[in-house]
């Protein structure tokens, strides 16, 4: 089963499209959840599309696929909103709720390390909560 890397990112809305450049399919939503239902929906109907109009696809686009969802920190940030706030996230982290916010609007973008930093505290937080019997 091969992983389809999709990428997203956030601007008003969610947007995604697959990581492989040969396939011209973006998708938007309002939100994350709303997007990952589209995606594939959009995706099989691209690709039948190509079939039709005798376009080359992809190797990994035959057979079954599973999504690899890779969020920017704006879309992640976005999309943790609901779910735990900024100030939970920055104690998590050590990184201060302006930075986060500057993050989450686009107005910065976090090294490599940074957006590690982030990811590793929104996880941290998910098994303090899973944890909970």
């Amino acid at each position: 089963m091969a992983k389809i890397g999709i990428l997203v990112d956030y601007t008003d809305n969610f947007a995604a499209s697959p990581v492989n450049e040969d396939i011209a399919c973006v998708v938007t939503a309002r939100t994350f959840p709303e997007l990952k239902k589209e995606v594939e929906s959009a995706l099989r109907d691209h690709i039948a599309w190509m079939r039709e109009d005798g376009d080359a696809i992809p190797s990994e686009f035959e057979g079954e696929w599973v999504f690899d969802w890779q969020l920017t920190t704006k879309a992640l940030l976005h999309y943790t909103e609901g779910l735990v706030s900024k100030s939970a996230i920055s104690k998590a982290t050590g990184i201060n709720q302006q930075q986060l916010t500057h993050y989450s609007t686009g107005y910065r973008t976090p090294r490599p390390a940074m957006r590690k930093k982030i990811v590793d505290g929104i996880h941290s937080i998910a098994e303090q909560l899973s944890a909970i019997s």
